[in-house]
């Protein structure tokens, strides 16, 4: 079975990143399907038509994203009509849902424009769509071959924006591809902060010996701002069997890498540092600057973090050092903003301010402008501390302005996972 993947969207072509793929992609592979091509258009009638007619000759199911709002640039339905030599119709019934969504949101009369969205290609599953306007479509189809052979084809139409594609994919589409699925496929992936990308390939190449010869089994490293992912998959009919494998390869990490697994799949540092929290009854708070609030931001992503996350303060100037936090207005003079005294008092002064148990604490140069021979761009400390017994920590970090951001906040939080699982081991003995 050839898979094709459409993505629409002139946005996707000047910078915007397009998920669809690996989204669609490791969701089929888990069912034994690949996508057989990709590709990426843009929101021209002309360009999209070639590529479709292209797909219909060469791929027995096409998968369609985005094309289906209501505005000019939405040409996936229409099309799909005249490549395929299919009418459309206006289907009342998705009228009225389209028109009950502007209701419920306050809205009496829909713009003329959403009335677009109501016509299906005839003979089409309309697939519903519950997070926004646009039903997708799914169209069995028979195309003639040049040989004057007639095939049975599938197209789906489905919209663009994640929210209303990923949940009308598992819920939809997926039935479909399962009746084809060809085996089974077990994935794992393992979540490693702490330690550089050459170690962590080093230290794990016994356990990628100790199952080369088995071809049921893919490993995959990938490195992205201080977080390191090792991906396992395997395939096989016993499920069972998969899953033990997928663990017995878990265990044989985890007795290498060991407390520098933070998490698994869909794990985040964050998540996993309120979990520790929340598991301990303890509370957190952070002072930064450099990072500008990303740690806080970082520490609020998950419902339930008001259980545990207590106060941050952006002290980005020294002047807010110096007022909020109590940093000495002789640290800053001898040693400076970026500095492991003033990220000591800053630790300390949001300790004091919050009266939680565990703090973080960042300062440093993001650049691309303000640094010094002593002090380049990329020059961080960060603090953690719990009930006042303070840790700094000083690092070197490259890349771009956003680059030493992220990796600053990635390291940050690490540190506080493993200061609070230190405290966590150290009261159980």
């Amino acid at each position: 079975m050839n898979i094709e993947l459409i993505c629409s969207g002139t946005e996707l072509l000047t910078g915007k990143l397009n998920t669809h793929a690996s989204f669609i992609g490791e969701l089929l592979s888990n069912l034994g399907l690949d996508l057989s091509l990709i590709t990426t258009v843009a929101d021209r009638k002309n360009e999209f038509a070639k590529v479709l007619s292209l797909a219909k000759e060469r791929s027995s199911v096409i998968i369609v994203t985005g094309g289906l709002g209501p505005t000019f640039d939405d040409i996936a339905v229409e099309t799909a009509s005249e490549i395929l030599g299919i009418k459309t119709y206006k289907d009342e019934k998705v009228s009225a849902a389209i028109s009950q969504l502007f209701e419920k949101r306050g809205i009496i009369n829909p713009p003329l424009n959403n009335e677009r969205q109501s016509y299906i290609l005839e003979g089409a599953k309309v697939l519903e769509n519950r997070f926004g306007t646009a039903p997708g479509q799914m169209l069995h189809f028979e195309y003639t071959s040049p040989e004057n052979k007639k095939i049975r084809k599938t197209i789906f139409l489905l919209p663009g924006p994640p929210r209303e594609l990923r949940p009308m994919f598992e819920e939809e589409v997926m039935p479909y591809f399962k009746s084809y699925q060809s085996g089974m496929k077990k994935t794992l992936t393992l979540h490693i902060c702490g330690m550089a990308e050459s170690l962590v390939d080093e230290k794990i190449k016994p356990v990628l010996e100790l199952f080369s010869n088995d071809k049921s089994i893919e490993f995959a490293i990938l490195a992205h701002q201080y977080i390191i992912d090792i991906k396992v998959s395997a395939r096989g009919e016993d499920e069972l069997l998969l899953d033990d494998t997928i663990n017995n390869i878990k265990n044989e990490f985890i007795n290498i890498l060991g407390e520098n697994i933070f998490g698994y799949n869909d794990d985040t540092l964050e998540k996993i540092v309120q979990k520790q929290l929340i598991e301990n009854k303890m509370t957190v708070s952070a002072a930064e600057s450099c990072t500008g609030g990303m740690i806080a931001a970082r520490l609020t992503n998950n419902s339930g973090s008001s259980l545990c996350f207590k106060q941050a303060v952006i002290s980005y100037s020294n002047e807010s050092k110096i007022s909020m936090l109590n940093v000495k207005e002789e640290t800053l003079k001898q040693f400076g903003a970026v500095s492991e005294n003033t990220a000591n008092e800053m630790l300390t002064g949001i300790l004091n301010l919050s009266g939680s148990d565990y703090a973080v604490s960042v300062t440093g140069i993001a650049g691309p402008n303000g640094a010094s021979e002593e002090k380049p761009v990329g020059l961080v400390f960060i603090g953690v501390s719990y009930k006042g017994k303070n840790e700094i920590f000083k690092y070197k970090f490259f890349g771009t302005r956003a680059d030493i951001r992220e990796r600053a906040v990635n390291v940050a939080l690490d540190l506080l996972r493993r200061k609070i699982l230190k405290t966590k081991n150290s009261k159980g003995k």
